[in-house]
């Protein structure tokens, strides 16, 4: 019986082993899996070709397979990232079965000109009982007309089953997507419901949740999706082009207010059907009116992740 020493690498991390010379291939696999991470059956390990590719398998010892201070390189992916990998497969078919179930169930309250009516926004709801409800109407529709909006609603082939609008007295958010894409909403109005609030500042708080049809975390991936997306906006509007983005606001018609959006001020993250996508649990709330308290629960979840960011 004799030390049989090697190293292992994997992705660039080099590891080096002093082992029994008796041990088997299954046995490495296994000390292996250990160290990286990668389960035995995503491993593949290469010296001069495959080791173990023969009919003697794990039960081979690694005597007769490896010679000494040979430089093994292991390729394989962790089971840790192939869970997420799975998770999020599962989330793009729930976000795929909502948008079926939406377009065998609802219609098109306005249509694409264009006729490219796949891609862009089905519904469009506005809150009843609240002053002006034509204009917040229009205004929906007008972020759907919007050409930044359409080139890239198309370029990216995205379909939101609702486009609605957020009830002021939800004053720590701006806006939500639920379920990448099942329902997004927007606050349109200023705090008094007396006017509405900037229609460039909305239309960046859009941007904000279209980000949200791929990432539901506020990480790097979002954030620079969140900045392509808002550069696109101005590239495929042609009718900007030359004009300063942001104008004044129409002289007739509702008041309207400019705001600065922040990024952290926006939402909490993505909706799905079990709450914030954060990493923790929406405190719970008595029984009560059921919009009442899914409209509660979003700002309680919000306030328990601002917390956990202090």
């Amino acid at each position: 019986m004799s030390v049989l020493a090697f190293s292992v690498s994997h992705r660039g991390n080099a590891v080096q082993f002093s082992v029994d010379d008796t041990l088997t291939l299954g046995d490495l696999r296994r000390r292996l899996e250990q160290q990286f991470g990668v389960a035995p059956q995503q491993q593949r390990l290469l010296l001069k070709g495959e080791i173990g590719a023969s009919s003697a398998g794990d039960s081979a010892p690694i005597a007769s397979l490896i010679p000494a201070n040979s430089r093994i390189v292991l390729i394989g992916t962790p089971a840790t990232e192939l869970a997420e990998h799975l998770k999020s497969s599962e989330r793009r078919e729930e976000g795929r079965a909502n948008y079926d179930k939406y377009r065998a169930t609802t219609v098109f309250r306005t249509r694409d000109p264009t006729g490219h009516s796949e891609y862009g926004f089905l519904r469009f709801e506005t809150l009843p009982g609240l002053p002006c409800q034509a204009s917040a109407l229009a205004m929906l529709q007008r972020l759907a007309r919007d050409e930044g909006v359409r080139g890239i609603m198309q370029k990216r082939q995205y379909s939101v089953g609702v486009l609605r609008e957020l009830h002021p007295n939800e004053r720590t958010i701006l806006g939500y997507n639920r379920n990448r894409g099942q329902v997004i909403a927007l606050r349109l109005r200023t705090d008094d419901l007396e006017g509405f609030r900037d229609y460039t500042d909305v239309r960046k708080v859009l941007m904000h949740e279209l980000a949200h049809m791929v990432w539901d975390e506020h990480d790097e991936r979002f954030h620079r999706l969140n900045r392509e997306l808002c550069q696109e906006l101005d590239e495929l509007d042609w009718t900007r082009r030359g004009q300063t983005v942001g104008g004044g606001a129409p002289s007739a018609g509702p008041r309207f207010q400019q705001t600065t959006v922040e990024d952290s001020a926006v939402d909490g993250g993505a909706l799905t059907s079990k709450g914030f996508v954060l990493g923790g649990t929406a405190p719970q709330l008595p029984p009560g009116d059921s919009a009442v308290r899914q409209e509660n629960r979003r700002e309680l979840a919000f306030q328990a992740w601002q917390k956990r960011k202090k």
